[in-house]
């Protein structure tokens, strides 16, 4: 999977922005937040998940998609973990600077209401009403969101193409390579305990064909992993978007991959339901994500 920017094309025509929004930095989504706020009264202008009750979600789609776009890590490094030293990096410029963004979007009223965007099924309303129903401008979100559009599906929404556009999330300034993507995955695994692994290790190479594994990328709205079905036409053209989530896999960026992670993820997600509830100013927030670092990880941490 792969992470960007959704927006309404009726709520940004009505704000006066263009059809076609290509942001370059995180100032310009901000401003175009702020312009649906202004001139399209009874609408969210922008959600970026926060907070434990999002859980992952807060992490990747939000906090993630902001610290990997911040310079923080370049040269191809990672913001949050040193693999030179095998050490976590304590927050930062970066760091900061992305809990200030969060701040923004719900100091500022940008966002949705703060207990809105802490209950724990608001990514269900955002892809079930929000969106289809014309009361989002903008949602960082990901590629998958049309698997509940598609026909048969939770809430089909058979519009959604036309209604919906595209944008890369920008890097904080413009900086090279100028859009941040962020992208987990999914397997086929055979148990260590199957009964007949052999005859599974056959069944998984049937379900990866081209073919079939083309079918399973469209119907699950996913990202093709094999060059040869992300090359045809005929996966390009099957579903508007594809070609786009598939393109921003070229600049996309990965978690790390540590039993640390899950409870580092957890501290950034109190970092940010911190600022976004106004009961912590950045610097507390970001000081307390060190001391929450340095417990999750043994004490395996790093400035930078």
């Amino acid at each position: 999977d792969t992470r960007g920017l959704w927006f309404s094309k009726d709520v940004f025509a009505k704000a006066g922005l263009p059809a076609d929004w290509q942001p370059k930095t995180w100032d310009e989504v901000l401003d175009a937040a702020r312009t649906i706020r202004e001139k399209v009264p009874g609408v969210t202008p922008l959600n970026v998940y926060t907070g434990k009750p999002a859980g992952e979600a807060a992490t990747m789609q939000g906090f993630e998609m902001l610290l990997y776009g911040t310079g923080t890590g370049s040269g191809g490094s990672d913001p949050l973990y040193d693999k030179g030293s095998k050490k976590w990096i304590t927050a930062g410029q970066g760091f900061e600077d992305s809990l200030s963004f969060v701040e923004t979007v719900y100091k500022e009223k940008l966002g949705p209401e703060v207990s809105d965007a802490l209950d724990p099924n608001f990514g269900t309303k955002v892809r079930g009403e929000l969106l289809p129903q014309g009361k989002l401008g903008i949602a960082l979100d990901g590629s998958w969101l049309p698997q509940d559009w598609l026909e048969g599906s939770g809430h089909e929404w058979p519009e959604w193409s036309k209604e919906l556009g595209l944008a890369a999330m920008p890097t904080q300034n413009g900086q090279a390579p100028g859009r941040v993507s962020m992208s987990g995955g999914w397997t086929w695994a055979i148990p260590a305990k199957a009964g007949n692994p052999d005859l599974a290790f056959e069944f998984v190479k049937t379900m990866q064909t081209k073919a079939n594994a083309q079918k399973w990328y469209v119907a699950n709205s996913g990202i093709s992993v094999r060059e040869d079905v992300a090359d045809d036409p005929a996966y390009v053209d099957a579903q508007p978007g594809i070609k786009f989530f598939t393109d921003l896999v070229a600049d996309t960026h990965y978690r790390p991959a540590y039993p640390a992670y899950p409870k580092v993820s957890v501290a950034i997600q109190e970092a940010m339901e911190g600022v976004t509830t106004g009961d912590k100013s950045v610097e507390e927030a970001a000081r307390g994500y060190d001391e929450a670092l340095k417990e999750a990880t043994d004490n395996q941490v790093v400035s930078k």
